[in-house]
């Protein structure tokens, strides 16, 4: 057996990686580092911009809902003077005309039950045509265009629905 320090083999010391190639792994991490950092400083700037758009996207659909509320009222009031119209200055008009259409089809008739039951009929298409008339002003007031700008305003959420509920089909 030989003396260790007899041998003719250098002395072997352990390998330290880490000094060697310390400095340019530790400058790949801070390159890594910054990069993520740069990253979510672009995330919050673009989270903050959609933010700013939101908000400024839902102070229009209140400017919105406020201009057809007023339009609303208008119309409604609007609807209200024409059932009062219609009901005041027609109603003298079309009476006028069922007592001379009943005396008329009385005189040709002679029967009283024919000339009541055509007066009614009449009557009835005046009222289905009023009624028709009435609901069509009255469908003139309401906030489609604010229903349209807040399903806008949602509809990343509306579309992402959508699309489940497509591909549950």
């Amino acid at each position: 057996m030989q003396n260790r320090a007899q041998s003719e083999a250098p002395e072997q010391r352990p390998v330290q990686h880490a000094e060697s190639t310390g400095q340019p792994a530790s400058a790949a991490q801070n390159k890594v580092v910054d990069q993520a950092i740069e990253q979510l400083a672009e995330i919050a700037a673009l989270s903050s911009s959609v933010k700013q758009a939101y908000i400024s996207q839902l102070n229009l659909a209140g400017k919105i809902a406020t201009a057809e509320w007023q339009l609303t009222g208008r119309s409604l009031i609007i609807a209200a003077a024409l059932v009062v119209c219609f009901g005041t200055g027609i109603t003298l008009f079309w009476g006028s005309i069922l007592l001379l259409l009943g005396y008329l089809l009385f005189q040709l008739s002679g029967s009283l039950l024919i000339t009541a039951s055509a007066l009614v009929v009449l009557q009835f298409v005046l009222l289905i045509w009023c009624w028709r008339s009435l609901s069509y002003v009255l469908s003139q007031a309401g906030f489609s265009k604010t229903w349209q700008q807040l399903r806008l305003l949602f509809s990343t959420q509306h579309s992402a629905n959508k699309q489940q509920e497509d591909q549950q089909c």
